[in-house]
């Protein structure tokens, strides 16, 4: 099994072995463990969250373990409540989602900086797993035209020229925090309006018209040729970089993968396989993957498909 990305393991190991000694015991996350009944993988509503479940059960399934995935929770808040009551084990879902759902008041943006801060905000009985390079994170995208006669070159400066130009969101952009985003950096734009990723990416037709978007919009992939640009973010530092004063922070939050799960469930076996979707999944595999459901294709197939190539 190949893992390009494992980097965080220690990370984990530390925060968890912080909180723990405060708390006079032993990390429960590091425990080899005996997996006692089936593991309920948990799937709110959505292509993106179904295949994210279907994904993890099976990686977790390699280890011989038995896991279910369970389906009909309508939000995060249904999911993530089925983890204290017990009935769900795990819960795929996007690290700066999650940090607002349990500590909404940190600000953090940078890849690094949010998930260092989940890991601090979860309850004492749950814990993560590294975090994926695929992401659902928000994005704006314009024609190239505009991009140049107004000089962006990144998104921190758009502020200035927001009141000459409409914009045009998803619901998934402003879920993914992106218009809180933007009111925070003072951008102020001329017009609001929400439609789908396909008429809000077409909008952007429109010389003073952006849309916004998230990165597993299908509508992006597909936009090779069309004119129409992303406008770069500053980037997350690189993992285990140290922070500096000097470091521009991203605009928009980070929003990776990441799977959160009830402490003391799993082994070292269950663990590596959780690392396997860290270190292979990217936002280009997950768009492919809704776009192959979209198109009527079973996503537990679909997420066997993936597996079969990347374990």
């Amino acid at each position: 099994m190949k893992i390009k990305w494992m980097r965080h393991r220690s990370l984990i190991a530390a925060v968890v072995a912080a909180m723990s000694l405060s708390a006079g015991c032993a990390s429960p996350v590091l425990d080899s463990a005996e997996v006692s009944g089936p593991v309920v993988v948990a799937a709110r509503d959505g292509a993106d969250a179904v295949l994210l479940a279907h994904l993890y059960a099976g990686v977790l399934r390699t280890t011989g373990i038995e896991v279910q995935v369970r389906d009909g929770f309508v939000d995060r808040n249904a999911a993530l409540a089925a983890l204290d009551t017990d009935d769900a084990t795990v819960v795929p879902d996007y690290t700066g989602l999650l940090l607002r759902h349990y500590d909404p008041g940190v600000a953090a943006t940078d890849a690094e900086d949010v998930f260092e801060a989940l890991a601090r905000a979860l309850p004492d009985e749950l814990t993560i797993a590294d975090y994926a390079s695929a992401q659902n994170r928000a994005v704006l995208a314009a024609g190239a035209d505009l991009i140049a006669t107004r000089n962006i070159s990144r998104i921190s400066d758009l502020a200035g020229h927001c009141t000459d130009l409409n914009f045009v969101l998803t619901p998934e952009f402003e879920a993914a925090g992106g218009l809180g985003a933007l009111s925070e950096l003072g951008c102020e734009p001329r017009s609001v309006e929400r439609a789908s990723a396909a008429a809000a990416f077409g909008a952007t037709s429109d010389v003073d018209t952006v849309a916004g978007l998230t990165t597993l919009a299908p509508v992006l992939a597909e936009s090779s040729g069309s004119g129409v640009v992303t406008v770069p973010d500053a980037p997350d530092r690189a993992p285990m970089e140290e922070a500096s004063s000097d470091m521009e922070s991203p605009v928009f939050v980070a929003q990776n993968v990441v799977p959160v799960f009830r402490k003391a469930v799993f082994g070292e076996l269950q663990l590596d396989a959780l690392r396997v979707i860290a270190g292979e999944l990217t936002t280009s595999d997950l768009t492919d993957m809704i776009t192959r459901v979209a198109t009527g294709e079973d996503a537990a197939a679909v997420a066997d498909d993936w597996l079969a190539e990347h374990t």
